[in-house]
């Protein structure tokens, strides 16, 4: 479906970003309109993308990292922001920083860190965006899907509901061809104004710059919901009651940069919002396998896997997760940098 995402000056766009770059990359072109039609706009950043070693290597031709040196380029792709909002006509006072730790995000998620879902649910309230984008939950980045899913757990608690458009960096197909996509169209000026957005993340070029250039050859891509067809070949195809304890039916496999032993994440809370942080260590895939509460550290219990990771059925003793809890999953490997999926509600 293609539209215009049409706003007005009653509109408030807020938009939610894991990165750095990650507003150049995936909605430059609604910025711009968003700028055009009058409408206020926020731009909240989670992290300052400090944790970006070989980008910083390539960048600054130089092997050691340190403390200090991470903490400086924070700072540098902080001013990259502000550079390529201007680029785009937008102030800089428009963005926000939250300064979470990069690659960090799911650790926080599954320690149920109080301190970065208040910190969104104040951004939200304190904005009240008629209009709210943010990553899609699916995204193979742990930072954009576990931000994903910190956004869905604020939405659940406030009390009004702004339009939510999901968008994906890491998913190439869903970000280009999904017909489950609104695309926003964008001129050939609007497309130029992104380039030079995304030319002045210098830091990001001299390691993945044709890719990110990339995304200012088509319109962009947003999601309602979250794409069905991602939810049927999700890893975790289903979570269920059963006589002999709550039931997860598996289908993971390994990809090219997500390998090797994998672990069963479930993030959510109870119908008294009392949070629930479990992992399921998935390796070996035979005998009792460990089921612990991230938040106290604590072993709840045992779980069975009956066949395998990649085609079995786990089942976990029933008092784990009460009735009428909001719950999703996720399947961790312990090697590569992305995930096989990301998040799922089950």
């Amino acid at each position: 479906m293609t539209s215009m995402l049409d706003l007005d000056p009653s509109d408030r766009l807020l938009v939610v970003l894991p990165h750095p770059d990650d507003e150049s990359l995936a909605c430059a072109g609604l910025l711009q309109h968003a700028l055009a039609a009058g409408a206020g706009v926020r731009l909240l950043f989670a992290t300052d993308g400090d944790n970006n070693p070989w980008a910083q290597r390539a960048s600054e031709r130089s092997l050691w990292i340190t403390a200090r040196d991470r903490a400086r380029f924070g700072a540098i792709r902080r001013g990259e922001v502000l550079a390529a909002l201007a680029a785009l006509g937008l102030p800089g006072k428009a963005a926000r920083f939250l300064a979470f730790p990069d690659q960090g995000l799911t650790a926080l998620l599954m320690r149920a860190a109080t301190h970065l879902l208040d910190d969104l649910r104040c951004e939200v309230t304190d904005f009240r965006p008629t209009v709210l984008v943010s990553p899609s939950m699916l995204d193979r980045h742990p930072d954009h899907s576990a931000l994903g899913v910190c956004i869905a757990f604020v939405l659940n608690e406030i009390d009004y509901a702004p339009r939510h458009l999901r968008f994906f960096v890491h998913d190439p197909g869903q970000r280009r061809w999904s017909p489950e996509a609104t695309i926003l169209g964008l001129t050939e000026a609007e497309l130029s104004r992104k380039r030079a957005a995304i030319d002045c993340h210098r830091t990001q070029q001299f390691w993945r710059g044709t890719w990110l250039r990339g995304f200012a050859d088509v319109g962009e891509a947003f999601f309602e919901a979250e794409p069905p067809a991602l939810q049927t070949h999700h890893p975790v195809r289903t979570l269920r009651s059963a006589e002999d304890g709550w039931e997860v039916v598996l289908a993971s496999r390994s990809r090219l940069r997500s390998f090797g032993p994998s672990t069963l994440l479930l993030a959510g809370e109870t119908g008294d919002r009392r949070a629930i942080r479990l992992s399921v260590g998935l390796w070996p895939p035979f005998g009792s396998l460990t089921v612990s509460d991230l938040t106290s550290g604590l072993t709840l219990g045992t779980a069975r896997l009956h066949g395998t990771t990649r085609r079995g059925r786990l089942v976990m003793p029933g008092d784990l997760l009460p009735a009428g809890s909001t719950l999703y999953a996720k399947v961790e490997h312990a090697f590569g940098f992305f995930d096989e999926a990301g998040w799922k509600k089950v």
